[in-house]
């Protein structure tokens, strides 16, 4: 008798908590958006587009999904507000770290990263953040609060991290002067100043590390990803920003222990963007894992 596949991330079953290497965890969280509306849609139309999506991968010639991915449920909104939100989200990857996994959230707004973040920073010392996104956010405060998505990396610079920036083409005057002033640990690159050969240029330029990726989804052009809270003209398209997370993530020195995609405003559920976003997100996944077997491969290599 045919059975629906499960409303996993790929339609994967399940599997024990010893063989999970990835934990896929949905936060569709929306409190604070400004401009167009739908990120808590966003994990579930996500996780229906994944079903459809092939799981080997023509590129790296691999299943990534292989190696163990477990896709947990959606974390529920909390209704006392956006401050006990974050302390939740923390809470909750805090658990999941001790378990030894690697998280790949899916937002929800960008107001889900900062608390992603200070529980990696717990774990990691060294943590630092690479930050995709058309946006600088980094307000103190955007509309009453500063746990708005305008404030997710000045909030992450308060956890101690280093910020890698890439792609930003928006900012306010008062995060230009906080930049210019305090001269915070954020490196920034303007989209204005990216020539063609960005990719290879910037993922060799960040500095060496413990990494967490933040992937705000506006780092896309609106021509590919019109499905965003903020979308900013002037944005990157599919293979430069693959190429681009494929040398950084392959680097030796580089590790990338944790990861979130945010800001997706599906328009419906068969958008094309919710697509791209589980290809985007299996994609981190699989440069992970093949990674990790170029290493194995090397350290035992086959014998002739």
């Amino acid at each position: 008798m045919p059975f629906e596949a499960p409303y996993t991330f790929g339609g994967l079953p399940d599997i024990p908590w010893r063989k999970t290497r990835f934990v896929l965890l949905p936060i569709p969280y929306e409190a604070t958006v400004s401009y167009q509306v739908g990120t808590k849609f966003a994990p579930e139309a996500v996780l229906h587009a994944s079903r459809n999506m092939e799981l080997y991968d023509e590129e790296l010639e691999i299943q990534p999904a292989s190696a163990g991915l477990k896709t947990l449920p959606g974390l529920l909104p909390e209704r006392a507000g956006p401050a006990k939100m974050a302390r939740t989200i923390t809470l909750v990857a805090e658990r999941l770290l001790n378990r030894g996994k690697f998280i790949l959230s899916l937002g929800g707004e960008h107001s889900v990263s900062p608390p992603l973040v200070k529980a990696h920073r717990k774990f990691y010392s060294q943590l630092r953040v690479l930050h995709l996104d058309a946006h600088a956010d980094l307000r103190e405060s955007y509309e009453g609060t500063p746990y708005n998505h305008a404030c997710a990396v000045r909030r992450i610079v308060e956890t101690g991290c280093q910020v890698y920036s890439v792609g930003i083409r928006s900012l306010c005057q008062e995060e230009s002067l906080y930049l210019k002033k305090e001269k915070p640990p954020v490196t920034i690159h303007w989209a204005h100043t990216m020539k063609p050969d960005w990719p290879e240029k910037l993922s060799q330029k960040a500095p060496a590390g413990v990494y967490y990726l933040t992937f705000d989804l506006d780092f896309f052009d609106p021509a590919i990803l019109p499905d965003t809270g903020t979308p900013e003209p002037g944005g990157f398209f599919w293979w430069e920003t693959l190429r681009f997370l494929r040398l950084f993530l392959q680097r030796k020195d580089v590790e990338l222990v944790g990861a979130d995609i945010v800001e997706l405003a599906p328009k419906n559920f068969f958008s094309p963007a919710c697509f791209l976003t589980a290809k985007l997100a299996y994609k981190i996944i699989g440069y992970l894992v093949a990674k990790k077997n170029l290493a194995a491969a090397k350290t035992h290599p086959a014998r002739g």
